[in-house]
């Protein structure tokens, strides 16, 4: 997002001019972080093409479970035709690993509308399991909130031929996962790069190599850009370079794959 959006505590996106599955994921999480407050706010935006993307990304569903009840029927009252943006995929909120499980069939659909043949849809729908997968095995009877599980969202750009699928969780993070494991960490981003480099923080466990698997995929088989925000670490990393940086700091996590087909 261009703009900060946490203002005096609510979550104001009035300003906003731009949404999409990274930047949706990303408010999930802010309103998670401050849904048990007792004062706790959101803005909507102005904007009305912006209000049909929230309402189309079925944005209203997550505010009602949150209690966010009175922006919920003012997002609901917005009027979208029935088919109305087919590129998106409207957000998913997956509080268990079955839950997870079963939807996950469904991307390989949604892969294949928005333009993949069946090997590709197959192969991208794979790459979710193994982020949502590490959504669970991470946070598992850790949760820092009482609201769990992956949240994803996606969209398909078809002038570029590019699909983008963000997936989040309101969980420890990269560092929380990792420290017991690697006590030397000492911020975010070397959390991220610890867990890109294939390592888990489940002590005695020779697995961790989903995250590897993700980037191979990601970049070798889709041309593609994998990018992480966890605590106030964001990495991204394509075929030739990684990126850094510190971030404002997130609940969880964001992990995003930007992946092009033909």
């Amino acid at each position: 997002m261009a703009i900060q959006v946490v203002k005096n505590g609510a979550v104001d996106l009035s300003e906003v001019d731009f949404l999409d599955p990274w930047t949706m994921v990303l408010i999930c999480l802010l309103l998670i972080e401050r849904h048990s407050l007792p004062d706790k706010k959101i803005i909507l935006p102005k904007n009305e093409e912006l209000l049909k993307y929230l309402k189309r990304m079925h944005f209203n569903h997550m505010l009602v479970e949150l209690g966010y009840n009175a922006e919920a029927e003012i997002l609901e009252s917005v009027q979208i035709p029935e088919k109305y943006n087919m590129n998106i995929q409207e957000i998913l909120h997956c509080s268990t690993r079955d839950q997870f499980d079963g939807r996950l069939g469904r991307f390989v659909s949604m892969f294949q509308h928005f333009g993949m043949n069946e090997n590709e849809a197959k192969r991208a729908t794979s790459l979710i399991g193994e982020l949502g997968n590490n959504t669970f095995d991470h946070n598992l009877g850790n949760w820092p909130t009482d609201v769990s599980g992956c949240i994803i969202a996606a969209q398909n750009y078809p002038n570029l031929k590019r699909i983008q699928v963000a997936v989040g969780d309101p969980g420890v993070g990269f560092l929380g996962s990792l420290k017991a494991a690697f006590p030397e960490l000492s911020s975010d981003i070397e959390a991220i790069k610890k867990g890109l480099g294939g390592n888990t923080g489940r002590i005695g466990e020779v697995r961790g190599n989903g995250l590897r698997i993700i980037q191979s995929w990601t970049i070798d088989n889709f041309s593609g850009m994998l990018a992480i925000l966890s605590g106030e670490g964001f990495v991204q990393v394509e075929k030739d370079r990684m990126m850094e940086k510190k971030a404002n700091k997130v609940l969880g996590t964001v992990a995003q794959i930007m992946i092009y087909y033909k």
